[in-house]
Order: C-alpha cells, then sequence, then structure tokens
C-alpha cells in the first residue's frame, strides 16, 4: 500500500486540532494517525486499500519507537519523583559546593550525568 505524504501532514493537523480542543493527546495522536494514513492510503492507492493495512502500518509505526517513549516516560517520572522529594535539589546544591561558586554552572551543566 502506497501512503500519501499529503495524508501524514493532515493526520499531523487533525491531531494538533484535537490537542488544542482538549482532547486528551494520546486519544488525538492515535486518531490523527489512523485518520491520516486512511487519507493517505486513498490519496496514494486507493485500489488497495483496506481497514487491516491501516492496522498493520500504525503496529510497525509503533514498533520502532516504543524503546525511546518508555525511555522518555521513565525519565520524567524519575525527574518528578526527584523533584517531589527534593532530591533533585540536594543533588544540585551538592554539586554547586563541590565545585565552588566560579564554577556553578559548569557544576548544574554536568549534574545531568549523576
Amino acid at each position: 500500500m502506497v501512503i500519501s505524504w499529503i495524508g501524514a501532514i493532515l493526520g499531523l493537523a487533525i491531531a494538533i486540532f484535537l490537542i488544542l480542543k482538549k482532547v486528551s493527546p494520546v486519544y488525538s495522536l492515535f486518531l490523527g494517525a489512523v485518520l491520516g494514513i486512511i487519507v493517505g492510503a486513498l490519496i496514494g492507492d486507493a485500489s488497495k486499500f483496506d481497514f487491516g493495512g491501516t492496522v498493520t502500518i500504525v503496529i510497525d509505526g509503533t514498533k520502532s519507537v516504543m524503546g525511546t517513549v518508555v525511555r522518555v516516560i521513565a525519565a520524567g517520572v524519575l525527574a518528578g519523583a526527584m523533584m517531589e522529594t527534593g532530591a533533585a535539589e540536594a543533588i544540585a546544591r551538592g554539586m554547586v559546593k563541590g565545585f565552588g561558586d566560579k564554577w556553578a554552572l559548569v557544576a548544574l551543566a554536568l549534574q545531568q550525568w549523576f
């Protein structure tokens, strides 16, 4: 099945529109992806379009980015937990104290690896 790039642009526009209308981002992105694939397939090669192919394309597309998505979510959860408990502030203060006032900005920049 050939998918036109116009469908991808339309799907992105639909997702952004729905997010701005306060629809859940997960549902907005999923609906935008499915509608973008459908429209792109109809524009690109309507004779071979089927809904089973749409599901397969969505699943194959998410397989390639799932590891990255999980890492971003985990980093966000960890950062949130560190901010709630005060650990982030303690780490920042310790780094600045260890490097001194002159190197405070370098210490704050380096703290992301610790």
